[in-house]
């Protein structure tokens, strides 16, 4: 017979089951065989035996049927940030070229690390674009390289300055 558990005392390990048909029976926490311990608002199937309710057990639930999975909602920002970094090629880069910068015998050697290192930054953002960003570090990486390399060209530091400046005759 099914029914749903009325009221359980704890102190007393009594409760009251009431039937679908509205008829009210009595157990004790020895009749319980369901999971957990009994309490009110659970559904029960048990045996009738006079006014009592023996061997009470969780009524069981029909299965639910599967519902179509719907596609996972975009990500948030957070999330996708959290996923989104910086390319380790591109950081070095940047740092490589400002370096050139303070360094002036070794200006061209280090601008073109920090070029090489520029293209191989944008070659990891381009074949992975979900995973890596950092393509300004890398564009500017190489700019810096160029334009010190231009300098350096232009500007050559082995020449002193007394000797380029001609005194009139």
């Amino acid at each position: 017979m099914d029914g749903d558990i009325l009221a359980f005392d704890d102190d007393a390990q009594q409760g009251v089951v009431e039937a679908t048909d509205g008829q009210r029976f009595t157990f004790q926490l020895s009749d319980w065989r369901g999971r957990g311990l009994p309490g009110p608002h659970i559904a029960v199937r048990f045996t009738p035996r006079g006014e009592r309710a023996e061997q009470l057990i969780n009524r069981p639930e029909a299965q639910l049927k599967a519902r179509a999975s719907r596609p996972h909602p975009p990500q948030d920002d957070a999330r996708d940030a959290a996923s989104h970094r910086h390319s380790g090629f591109a950081i070095a880069a940047i740092s490589v070229a400002f370096l050139s910068m303070f360094l002036d015998g070794q200006a061209p050697l280090l601008g073109l690390v920090a070029a090489v290192l520029g293209v191989l930054g944008l070659r990891q953002i381009h074949r992975a674009p979900q995973r890596y960003s950092g393509r300004l570090f890398c564009w500017g990486a190489i700019g810096l390289a160029l334009l010190l390399a231009v300098l350096s060209v232009l500007v050559d530091p082995s020449m002193p300055v007394e000797s380029s400046i001609q005194p009139p005759h």
